[in-house]
């Protein structure tokens, strides 16, 4: 069975505003620090170092091993290896951990990566590797009193995910629910924390904060 884990901010070495378990090197961050707080992620989890992605909010699904070389520019990522972890940095984002037998992911999904449909090409990724009885398990992220937007985006958006959707006086996009209705799409049971990013002051937010660090969800099989 795979192993997760959700970080908080506490337990690092980062100073402020970092502090102090930032996880992301892009940042701003002491690179040093960065690498400190890694390598006690790792002590955590396994003799293999985490695999981290440089995320940019696109669609990208890659499958690594031990062997596939830094830096990884994609929003997903899977892995048929034991014992590799596989690294999703958040601050507001949704960190989707999916796990099944042979083959787990990680993935990165804010407003665009749920729109793009980076969540479903990661479960077909998956499920073309030999991944069966998918099961996700989504950490904390901003909730749906939390993320405002414009009226163009809050429009544009639910027309693409209605699940998105919670009150046009508002305008807040449910990144929860566009998620959970992609994964059970494909028949894939779900569970969240249902932790706020920007009301726990645990959790890294950039939308609380703008200039802060990043939180990671890690699954290993």
């Amino acid at each position: 069975m795979a192993q997760i884990l959700f970080t908080s901010r506490e337990g690092g070495i980062s100073n402020e505003p970092f502090d102090s378990l930032n996880l992301g090197n892009h940042v701003g961050d002491l690179p040093d620090d960065v690498a400190t707080n890694r390598n006690m992620l790792k002590a955590m989890l396994s003799r293999k170092a985490p695999v981290f992605m440089n995320q940019v909010h696109g669609d990208g699904v890659l499958e690594v091993s031990s062997e596939t070389s830094s830096p990884i520019t994609a929003d997903a990522l899977v892995t048929r290896e034991p014992g590799l972890p596989l690294a999703v940095l958040t601050a507001d984002c949704l960190p989707i951990l999916i796990s099944s037998p042979t083959v787990v992911g990680a993935v990165h999904a804010g407003r665009k990566g749920v729109l793009n449909g980076v969540i479903g090409k990661a479960v077909m990724a998956m499920q073309s590797l030999g991944g069966v009885d998918l099961v996700a398990r989504i950490g904390p992220a901003i909730c749906s009193e939390c993320y405002e937007v414009d009226e163009q985006m809050y429009e544009d958006a639910i027309k693409i995910v209605p699940e998105l959707a919670t009150s046009s006086e508002k305008r807040c996009l449910d990144l929860l629910s566009g998620a959970k209705s992609q994964l059970e799409s494909y028949g894939i049971k779900v569970s969240s924390v249902d932790i706020c990013t920007a009301h726990n002051l645990n959790f890294f937010s950039y939308r609380r904060e703008a200039k802060t660090g990043r939180s990671a969800g890690v699954i290993v099989l």
